[in-house]
């Protein structure tokens, strides 16, 4: 027979120990195995190479979640819906950024895993950035994507270039006022048009903007993947014709992959494909 337990000291302790056994039980809920899966960022080039070119390509990632730039979208419908059709992806798209003849170009989020919020913001004068909140196996987890200035246009030297890096610096302040202090897990993913280990040479210090708030998960200033964007030839004898052309890379790096406090990352790849001019970045992360 267990004797009944009567005083007030007895009470309290069984209600201490209760209550102590209930709290680890909730955490072993809420805590339960770590999460996996895995993201890539991709800028399709609107769409010019052909959209089965595009779909064979995702497919191949494999991944969770892809954010894309440059989306063709005409009369209101991004091109995406396919692809999202195609290979069973829940998809968002931002409102559109840039104009393109008669159509536009917008950012997208596919998702695998159900999508339960999404907002967007402007940047700058006209850039965008759009956010998918993402439902993986019960967490929360933030996904935002962004195209920012491009590096460089068809005309202008050195000036013109720094110019647009004080636009994406611009760009990337109004980002991370907009994201403030992450609450839960967030991964940035894009087109950022900056250039990493530049070390402040021609005011393109974008980089470090980034990197002093969020992690970049292909190693930082020594990555551990290839670039994602291959010089076209016309580009490397241009630049050629002022420094020695043995100096130009072959590729370089403008998609990157940011990560908050509370996101592993386990690996990340440069996936090679001709369905676009970019190459897609993808990794594989832990919660």
């Amino acid at each position: 027979m267990i004797p009944s337990c009567t005083t007030g000291i007895c009470k309290r302790f069984i209600a201490l120990a209760t209550a102590c056994m209930l709290s680890s039980c909730a955490a072993l809920l809420r805590d339960g195995k770590p999460v996996e899966f895995t993201a890539a960022t991709y800028n399709v080039h609107y769409m010019e190479r052909g959209i089965p070119g595009l779909v064979r390509t995702i497919k191949g990632l494999d991944a969770d979640v892809v954010a894309m730039q440059e989306v063709l979208s005409t009369g209101g419908q991004p091109a995406s819906a396919q692809i999202a059709g195609s290979l069973g992806y829940q998809h968002v798209a931002s409102m559109p950024y840039v104009n393109y003849g008669s159509a536009q170009w917008v950012l997208v989020i596919l998702s695998r895993h159900p999508i339960v919020a999404r907002d967007e913001i402007r940047l700058g004068n006209s850039r965008r950035a759009l956010r998918a909140v993402v439902n993986i196996n019960g967490r929360p987890v933030e996904f935002i994507t962004m195209h920012l200035m491009p590096l460089a246009g068809h005309i202008g030297g050195m000036q013109s270039v720094r110019q647009r890096a004080q636009s994406r610096r611009t760009e990337i302040t109004d980002l991370l006022t907009w994201l403030g202090e992450a609450k839960r897990p967030r991964i940035l993913l894009g087109d950022f048009n900056m250039l990493r280990g530049t070390m402040g040479f021609y005011d393109l210090d974008e980089y470090d903007l980034v990197s002093d708030v969020y992690s970049d998960a292909d190693g930082g200033w020594l990555p551990t993947n290839s670039d994602t964007f291959p010089l076209p030839d016309d580009t490397r004898k241009k630049i050629g014709e002022r420094v020695p052309i043995w100096l130009v890379p072959r590729s370089i790096t403008l998609d990157y992959i940011f990560v908050s406090d509370g996101v592993s990352v386990l690996d990340t790849d440069v996936i090679k494909s001709d369905a676009s001019d970019h190459w897609p970045l993808v990794g594989r992360f832990r919660l």
